[in-house]
């Protein structure tokens, strides 16, 4: 289930969902309206696989309309994702920082793997993007509306 920012008109929005083979959804991503930023939330355990299927929609979204801001939250999120922070840190960083994406504003899971996670991403990301987290998904689309407005 997406927790809609506050910024957001649910009838102007493009909305992304993936789901795995059981039909679990994992991945929600949606573009706020005037392409303020994109709104990203991980749901649940996450492979590398799922990191790089969300990624690459991610990537799509960016190619289809250059968006400056990145909401990414992990408030669903269940355990580590270290196995894709190569992948994220890598590739998608860089090609996204290619298409526009400057602002990662990242919503920190509840779960200490999720955050010890985060951690091994910041240090391997170094400064392709501008990227701070939140214990709240407000103070995250605060300041990621503060950069991108």
């Amino acid at each position: 289930m997406v927790l809609v920012p506050k910024a957001a008109d649910t009838s102007l929005m493009d909305k992304k969902e993936l789901k795995k083979a059981n039909g679990d959804v994992c991945f929600e991503a949606v573009r706020m309206p005037q392409n303020t930023y994109i709104y990203v939330n991980w749901v649940g355990v996450q492979t590398l696989e799922t990191v790089v299927m969300g990624g690459n929609h991610l990537l799509a979204m960016l190619r289809e309309e250059p968006c400056r801001g990145l909401l990414n939250s992990n408030k669903e999120l269940i355990g580590p994702w270290e196995v894709a922070v190569p992948y994220l840190s890598y590739k998608w960083a860089p090609a996204a920082r290619l298409l526009g994406l400057r602002y990662f504003a990242h919503v920190l899971s509840p779960g200490i793997f999720g955050q010890r996670s985060f951690e091994s991403f910041r240090q391997h990301l170094k400064e392709q993007l501008y990227l701070k987290a939140f214990e709240e998904q407000e103070q995250a689309e605060d300041w990621l509306l503060l950069h991108v407005s």
